[in-house]
């Protein structure tokens, strides 16, 4: 890791260590302060999996806003993040990583292991963390003609859900969905 590097992900990480997983204002700043360097990216990337009080949330949170930003990954950024996604385990960064998948189109070879972690979250007891896992994985077997039938008995999971955002997002999906 070069020098330049480790100064934006040391500086990225003390941000995200202030981070008490509530206001995003202190991403908002860090944000805005570090988004233009040219390894904020890579730095945010190597951060998803992190152990570290707030930083898996607060780095995954701040990849979800550049993906909303139109941020495309390169293919070696793309293949860094698919490989560690499996080892994000907080909540709030499962969570953020979820509705991030939507931006962009998940390399074939990454699929199997993206959709082993997603899988268990349908049954979180979070149910954000459902609707959203749901809504990732529904982008994922779309492309895949092999995956229909796993796709709709996931749907039809998601629409009896007991909670409303789950049968929202359910829903939501069959539209997006539907010829």
């Amino acid at each position: 890791m070069g020098e330049r590097m480790a100064t934006i992900a040391d500086q990225l990480r003390n941000a995200l260590l202030d981070f008490d997983g509530r206001a995003t204002t202190i991403l908002g700043e860090a944000e805005a302060k570090l988004r233009h360097a040219p390894d904020y990216v890579d730095a945010l990337i190597a951060m998803i999996p992190s152990d570290e009080a707030h930083v898996s949330a607060g780095a995954t949170w701040l990849l979800k806003s550049a993906f909303e930003a139109k941020l495309e990954l390169s293919v070696e950024q793309m293949q860094a993040y698919c490989e560690l996604v499996p080892r994000v385990t907080k909540w709030a960064a499962q969570l953020h990583t979820c509705q991030s998948i939507q931006f962009f189109t998940v390399p074939v070879d990454a699929q199997p292991a993206l959709i082993a972690w997603l899988k268990p979250l349908l049954q979180s007891e979070r149910p954000f963390l459902r609707a959203w896992s749901l809504d990732a994985l529904a982008h994922i077997a779309a492309g895949n003609a092999d995956d229909v039938d796993m796709l709709q008995r996931w749907l039809a999971a998601g629409l009896a859900d007991d909670a409303a955002s789950v049968r929202a997002r359910a829903r939501q999906i069959e539209r997006r969905l539907s010829p």
